[in-house]
């Protein structure tokens, strides 16, 4: 299955599981970050890391399983917290409660950007994007991204927008 997680990943996975705070675990793991700035890529990287990733969602599958709690028993607490919310006329928590039911049965997604922007200034070629890809998230999501791009022909790539034209102050076009 791969080599263990050493020492610094478990003590971070560990935290990380504590805080849910990656930068505040990196550290408690006994990681270095040489400036402030530094810090949150570091962690995030590092949470992004297969092995630390899989151990952090073997560690919150069991979490789940002494827990007890089960996609159908959330769905049924929200089904009757969104009941109690439209009998006494709160239309928020109703629509709340079954925004909650429509995430957990996957209707809706929330989605996140990672990275900073930039990070693909440069990057020209397909085989650029999916090599920054297979560096920064694995083979796996490298792979599944050529087979979204394969049953999809890509677009043709355009020249850059114009850059806006700002009137004057003396201009004749202001709008005062």
């Amino acid at each position: 299955m791969g080599k263990p997680l050493n020492l610094r990943q478990q003590r971070f996975v560990t935290e990380y599981m504590k805080t849910g705070i990656a930068s505040r675990a990196y550290l408690a793991a006994g990681y270095k970050a040489t400036t402030r700035l530094s810090l949150d890529p570091l962690a995030s990287r590092l949470t992004r890391n297969s092995k630390v990733k899989r151990e952090i969602a073997r560690r919150k599958a069991a979490m789940l399983k002494r827990s007890d709690i089960t996609i159908e028993k959330l769905l049924s607490d929200a089904e009757d917290a969104r009941k109690l919310a439209m009998e006494t006329k709160q239309a928020a928590a109703a629509t709340g409660a079954g925004q909650f039911q429509a995430k957990l049965v996957g209707l809706l997604i929330d989605r996140k950007e990672q990275g900073a922007p930039g990070d693909f200034q440069g990057v020209k070629s397909r085989d650029e994007v999916m090599a920054v890809i297979r560096a920064e998230m694995g083979d796996d999501a490298a792979k599944a991204l050529e087979a979204m791009l394969a049953a999809k022909p890509s677009p043709p790539v355009s020249e850059p927008a114009p850059e806006p034209v700002t009137p004057t102050a003396q201009g004749s076009d202001s709008l005062n």
